[in-house]
């Protein structure tokens, strides 16, 4: 009985043993076969896609038609030529890529293009004529709730929007031009306008005439670099709650005014230029309501205000030029705890301006052309403080309607007056450790 038992208690641990084997087996098989079902669903959809050619004599002779026949993964080519489409939805997953001299006419209907698709690719296109409405925000290419689109070497002229991304994320805009048609701000579009889109890249881009070059709301983590955004009636470039992100090496030239960044954290500037941007409030960057930001190696020249800082907080201005300006920086009384270090000022009527007497900001190592101390010691930072605020300065922040006195001979007197008696300018605002020499 006792040998029965032993029998078949050993049965019974091979079974289990080889039953372990065999699922150890299994699991093993399935996981080698996943990479091949990859590699053949990937392989079908290639075998799948196709090229559709596009031109007038051809069979498939409008863009429209085109659409309509493509299947996700397919490319469009067009060849040379005009197409009046009026409007054209995108719903599959596609690429459309024109030859040389390609035209697309939205006939002033709608949106010229609307993508509504995930992955979808334009490519050499010139694009014209999207509708006009005091309703709708019709643009050139329109995207809404779509990932990883990629729009590049476009040339959009006369649509109110250039482009408008709503809901979008993963997607690149890439050496493009729009070309705007606005002559007022109600009736005027953006170049291009982000709405609630994250994980976008804007890169070399061109933007004239619109009403901003590019406006951002609700939109974070965004890369935009190498864009030059010109004679726009209202901002070169307009943040709206659009914390995160970063934006380098850019120009703003010319515009109405240059940049605004409003009511957002977390921003990097780097190494753009504000340039000529004039008029009788223009400012090269306007920062409204911000903190934790950055401005480095940033041009600010020929703007009427180079920086309006307006309840900013923790703000480090680093290594700028304030070069030609108006005002360099006009900080309100507002502004707290905020580092101006290493900074250029050259020429500039007011270096320094604001509506306040105290101040938490800071002034560190900066160079000032109008510094008039000595450096007996020759390490290359003076001896004595630099006073950044002049008191008609002061005055002209607290009454503007001033300005038309500035170099009369009464003003000329207070100058005087003040290099006599110093006391007269706000101690906070002085940079104790002024640089010598310009920083290179």
């Amino acid at each position: 009985m006792k040998t029965l038992l032993n029998s078949n208690k050993r049965f019974q641990d091979k079974t289990k043993k080889t039953s372990v084997r065999l699922q150890d087996l299994l699991i093993l098989s399935v996981k080698n076969l996943i990479p091949l079902f990859i590699l053949l669903f990937f392989y079908s959809e290639a075998i799948d896609s196709k090229t559709i050619s596009v031109c007038t004599n051809c069979t498939v002779n409008s863009v429209k038609q085109a659409i309509s026949i493509s299947q996700n993964g397919d490319t469009i080519k067009i060849q040379s030529g005009t197409y009046q489409e009026g409007f054209l939805p995108i719903t599959k997953s596609i690429s459309i890529i024109g030859e040389t001299g390609v035209v697309i006419d939205g006939l002033k209907q709608n949106h010229v293009f609307g993508v509504y698709a995930n992955g979808v690719r334009l490519q050499n296109l010139k694009i014209i004529g999207s509708g006009i409405s005091d309703l709708s925000e019709f643009a050139g290419v329109y995207s809404e709730k779509a990932n990883d689109c990629f729009f590049t070497n476009l040339v959009l002229e006369d649509n109110v929007y250039g482009f408008y991304l709503a809901e979008t994320s993963g997607c690149t805009l890439k050496d493009n031009i729009s070309i705007g048609n606005a002559e007022n701000e109600v009736l005027g579009g953006n170049g291009i306008h982000l709405w609630s889109s994250n994980h976008n890249k804007i890169i070399g881009n061109q933007l004239q005439k619109h009403r901003d070059g590019i406006y951002l709301e609700f939109s974070e983590n965004l890369e935009i670099e190498g864009n030059q955004s010109e004679e726009n009636i209202r901002y070169g470039m307009h943040f709206m709650f659009s914390g995160h992100n970063q934006f380098n090496k850019n120009i703003f030239k010319n515009n109405s005014a240059g940049v605004a960044v409003m009511y957002s954290k977390n921003i990097t500037m780097e190494e753009n230029q504000f340039i000529e941007n004039w008029g009788e409030s223009s400012n090269g960057i306007l920062l409204k309501d911000i903190a934790d930001s950055k401005l480095l190696k940033n041009r600010f020249e020929g703007n009427t205000i180079a920086v309006f800082a307006d309840g900013i907080t923790n703000i480090e201005f680093l290594q700028n030029d304030f070069i030609n300006n108006g005002w360099g920086i006009k900080i309100l009384g507002n502004t707290d705890h905020n580092q101006i270090k290493d900074n250029n000022f050259i020429k500039n009527v007011f270096d320094v301006s604001t509506n306040t007497k105290s101040t938490t900001n800071e002034f560190i190592n900066n160079y000032w052309d109008h510094y008039e101390g000595y450096d007996l010691d020759k390490d290359h930072i003076g001896d004595v403080p630099h006073k950044t605020i002049h008191f008609f300065g002061y005055w002209i922040a607290v009454y503007p309607f001033l300005m038309v006195l500035y170099e009369s001979p009464v003003v000329l007197f207070l100058q005087g007056i003040e290099k006599a008696f110093p006391i007269v300018t706000p101690i906070e605002f002085e940079d104790q450790h002024p640089r010598m020499k310009e920083r290179i």
